[in-house]
């Protein structure tokens, strides 16, 4: 009975994780109300970039991974702006020049793993501070939303 519950149980765990993976963690909106929804397994088949870098939320340089934002929202002007919502509403707007100047991602990976909500994930908006000095400015820090939920375009 207990090999039973315990066999039971695996298989009810694996179950919850598969259908976890294909809950959709980010939507991307345009103004015309069209939307895009990505489960974690769509944003890994996108192609990945993954650098090492510092920010003010984070005590050592640490690697994050994801797609490139600007393939999540192509065909947006680069003098146009994003609006992206986290989870818990806060948002933010990033010039999709930004995106398109340097290779901000959505991360997915902080250090090879997925992030949970308390490691500010599962999405994180990160940008290459460390290869890029003038981005080491209050008005950057504060585009890198966590727990991304939406992204709007124009």
């Amino acid at each position: 009975m207990k090999l039973i519950s315990i066999v039971l149980g695996a298989f009810v765990a694996g179950m919850a994780s598969t259908a976890m993976a294909q809950d959709t963690l980010l939507t991307v909106e345009s103004a015309t109300g069209e939307q895009v929804e990505y489960t974690i397994d769509d944003l890994e088949a996108l192609p990945q970039v993954e650098y090492v870098t510092m920010n003010p939320y984070i005590d050592s340089p640490s690697s994050f991974s994801g797609p490139l934002l600007r393939d999540l929202v192509e065909g947006v002007g680069e003098d146009e702006q994003l609006s992206l919502v986290a989870i818990n509403d806060y948002s933010v707007e990033i010039p999709m020049g930004d995106a398109i100047n340097y290779d901000v991602i959505v991360a997915t990976r902080l250090d090879g793993h997925h992030m949970s909500v308390r490691e500010k994930g599962p999405l994180w908006v990160m940008y290459p501070f460390s290869d890029h000095p003038e981005l080491n400015d209050s008005i950057y820090n504060a585009r890198l939303i966590w727990q991304l939920d939406t992204i709007v375009t124009p």
